[in-house]
């Protein structure tokens, strides 16, 4: 997965705007909880209780089983 650079800039957004806006960072902060959470499941020692609890509630919130 590559990198998510974003660069907000100082103009005034419509609705439609910053929702799209929302959006993306929702999806970009979503994907790095995957990817860390990938990169937790390969390591050797057991995942904490608070980071399957956060994995899980993600997974909610993205509508996934």
């Amino acid at each position: 997965m590559a990198p998510i650079t974003m660069v907000e800039g100082s103009r005034k957004l419509d609705p439609v705007g910053e929702r799209n806006l929302a959006e993306r960072r929702f999806s970009a902060l979503a994907a790095a909880v995957r990817q860390h959470e990938a990169s937790v499941r390969r390591r050797e020692y057991a995942m904490r209780a608070q980071d399957q609890a956060l994995y899980r509630r993600l997974r909610q919130i993205c509508g996934e089983a």
